[in-house]
């Protein structure tokens, strides 16, 4: 018996469609919690200085409320992504974090340090996406909440993964419409009449 081994690799499920830089910034920072297994990648201010530190970010020293806030600012990201607007939280780090006109890099640096810096940078990169028109490419996914970037030809993907959500939704929407109670006239229309 010769068994044959699939040359196809399978989804990466852990990993959604990738924004481009500089915008895959703002998308790993959104997807440090797993809204389906209560995961926090963010949760101590260890883990918040280890993750913006292997982006190349220098948070400086964090304390538990600076790591607080860094998860705020997080989420005002989330509600903003999921077309809510912009609240007080995002303002309050653009505004903290300095961000000036760096013409000779044609984008807004800050000029504050530590955490500050870090969250201006994430700021700066969002004002960017949305002045550039990519932001509406940066889409949340409607079954597990993660940021995927929608490479679709008319920006109408709604699932990080067809593979996993978009299946999982579909067969949800399945097995509502098969456990309904079917109405009386659907019901009559499938008996065969004799005589008729």
């Amino acid at each position: 018996m010769r068994l044959t081994v699939s040359r196809k690799r399978p989804p990466r499920y852990d990993l959604p469609k990738a924004a481009p830089e500089p915008l895959r910034l703002v998308q790993l920072f959104l997807n440090t919690t797993d809204h389906e297994h209560g995961r926090e990648l963010l949760g101590t201010p260890e883990q918040v200085r280890t993750w913006f530190g292997g982006r190349g970010l220098d948070p400086g020293p964090i304390g538990g409320a600076s790591a607080r806030r860094v998860r705020e600012v997080r989420e005002s990201v989330r509600r903003l992504l999921a077309g809510h607007g912009q609240d007080e939280v995002l303002t309050d780090a653009a505004r903290r974090a300095r961000l000036t006109l760096d013409l000779a890099a044609g984008r807004l640096v800050p000029q504050a340090p530590g955490v500050d810096a870090a969250l201006g940078t994430i700021a700066a990169t969002i004002y960017d996406a949305v002045n550039d028109g990519s932001w509406a490419r940066l889409k949340a996914c409607r079954n597990c909440g993660w940021a995927y970037w929608d490479a679709s030809r008319n920006r109408s993907a709604t699932w990080c993964s067809m593979q996993l959500c978009g299946n999982r939704a579909k067969v949800r929407r399945y097995r509502s419409a098969r456990s309904r109670p079917r109405s009386r006239a659907a019901a009559e229309a499938e008996i065969p009449r004799s005589g008729v």
